[in-house]
Formats: C-alpha cells, sequence, structure tokens
C-alpha cells in the first residue's frame, strides 16, 4: 500500500470510493433512497471543483496503483475558534478496512497539518456510524453535536476533536 498525494486526475477514483463506501457503510442510516441516487459523475464533478489551492487529499493505493481509500482536508469551514483544521472525508472500501490505511490517511493528512502550522483538528462524523470509534482509537474526544441537513437527508453529527495534534501524531 502507498500514501500520496492526490491530484485533480484522481477525481474519478476519489469519486468512486465515495459513492461505494456511502452505499456500504450508511445502509441503515441513510435512507436506501439516498444511497441508491448517488452517483460517480455527480461525486465526479464536486471532485472536481474540490479547493485543492488551500485544502489537501491523499489517497491510499494498492500494489496494482488502484486507489483503495482516500482522507481529504484543509481550513476549518465554519470559523470555529478552536479548532484550524479539519479533516473533510476519509473513506476505505470496505473489503481493505482494518488493515491500517485508516491510521495511515490521517497521519499523513496530520502531518501535512503540522507543516502547515495547524494543531487543532476536528471531523463531524453521522453520529449513528459505527466508524466514529475509528476517531476515539486515534485519540479524538467528542466535542458538539449538530443537526445536518444535506442534499435532502437530515441527521445528527459529532464533531470529534484533537486540540494539539502533535502530542498523538
Amino acid at each position: 500500500m502507498k500514501i500520496r498525494e492526490a491530484h485533480i486526475n484522481d477525481a474519478p477514483a476519489i469519486s468512486k470510493v465515495t459513492v461505494d463506501t456511502w452505499k456500504t457503510a450508511y445502509r441503515g442510516i441513510i435512507s436506501d433512497e439516498y444511497l441508491n441516487n448517488l452517483s460517480y459523475e455527480e461525486r465526479e464533478k464536486g471532485w472536481r471543483e474540490f479547493p485543492f489551492h488551500n485544502s489537501f487529499i491523499y489517497v491510499a493505493e494498492n500494489e496494482t496503483q488502484n486507489i483503495i481509500g482516500f482522507a481529504a482536508a484543509g481550513p476549518e469551514r465554519t470559523s470555529n475558534p478552536v479548532y484550524s483544521g479539519e479533516l473533510y472525508a476519509i473513506y476505505i472500501y470496505k473489503d481493505q478496512q482494518n488493515k491500517g490505511i485508516g491510521s495511515s490517511l490521517i497521519r499523513s493528512v496530520m502531518k501535512r497539518f503540522e507543516q502547515l502550522g495547524i494543531y487543532s483538528v476536528l471531523v463531524w462524523v453521522l453520529s449513528e456510524s459505527p466508524y466514529r470509534r475509528f476517531y476515539e482509537r486515534n485519540g479524538g474526544y467528542k466535542i458538539d453535536s449538530k443537526l445536518l441537513e444535506m442534499d435532502g437527508f437530515k441527521s445528527e453529527v459529532t464533531a470529534y476533536g484533537w486540540l494539539d495534534i502533535r502530542a498523538k501524531f
């Protein structure tokens, strides 16, 4: 497995990971109708519009150089007075989970934040997602929750934070 910084040409593969992992990770949490209507093309359009000028994505590739997961991050988006950085997304194909890929991706993101002089980071996670424990295992702690309304669905989300990533990563 190799971790590298993504570029715009990775958008189709990142879109596929996004859609496929949403369909496995969020089944039973987000409506089947919403999940069944997810489109590679729509997600690709969104990833092509990703603000690479001030944010970044790391991808995990398998031995055949296929992207099997990614993490996207950048400046915190809600003007939080405590947290400067935000992990926007981290997704890994279900059959590739529990192999250390997520931990490698999050370490890469946190190292990049350190290089940028950003030491406090948060991530928003669907509150019902069993994957939220990943952040707890990686030293994140619950700091907030709110109702998220996005693209036609509503769900509670929980924020996990790291006040000083240098202490953990």
